[in-house]
């Protein structure tokens, strides 16, 4: 017997709060004069073109992509930990639980992950800053992952997140220039 969640049952709401407000416009250009002539909606149009741009290479690129501020985003494979993920629908219908078996990625789930620590620049405030994708984002994701699930990082649970995109990041590089490296090498070349 599978008991059905209470639909019309009391919901907790986070407190929305919106980044790209006046006051930012306001600051920025306090911060940067000669873009005194943009418009706040010519802001919000830059700011969303570039983060739209920023998403799509962290879905495109194994190795995610590291922000100007300092941070590193990417797209990691782990195995799925929660025991019991049902899928609701099917068990009201069947009247028995039916758990979600994630035949398309063999149990593997995709994770966004944020590392302020992988950065190639160090920010000052680097540790006051974090990332949590938004609806379209994890949509879009959710889409590419079943597609193509095994191009990305997978980031085991004994290894921090830091150790383990290093450890990636260093044998692909070494990869790529050993390969470089023997394609110009003649051992019969002595200058």
């Amino acid at each position: 017997m599978f008991k059905a969640p209470n639909i019309k049952g009391p919901r907790f709401r986070k407190d929305f709060k919106r980044i790209l407000t006046k006051d930012l416009f306001e600051k920025f250009i306090e911060a940067n004069p000669q873009h005194s002539k943009i418009t706040y909606e010519q802001f919000g149009k830059v700011i969303e073109s570039t983060s739209k741009k920023m998403l799509e290479t962290t879905l495109n690129e194994r190795d995610g992509i590291s922000l100007p501020m300092g941070g590193t985003i990417f797209v990691g494979s782990t195995k799925i930990k929660v025991k019991n993920n049902y899928n609701i629908q099917a068990s009201i219908k069947a009247n028995a639980p039916i758990k979600h078996r994630n035949y398309e990625t063999d149990g593997y789930v995709a994770k966004i992950y944020y590392s302020p620590h992988l950065a190639a620049i160090r920010g000052r405030d680097r540790s006051i800053w974090s990332f949590k994708g938004n609806r379209p984002y994890k949509r879009a994701l959710s889409k590419v992952y079943r597609k193509d699930w095994k191009k990305y990082i997978v980031v085991a649970e004994l290894y921090t997140v830091v150790k383990e995109y290093q450890r990636h990041r260093s044998r692909t590089f070494f990869k790529e220039n050993i390969k470089q490296v023997s394609k110009t090498y003649n051992e019969f070349d002595l200058t």
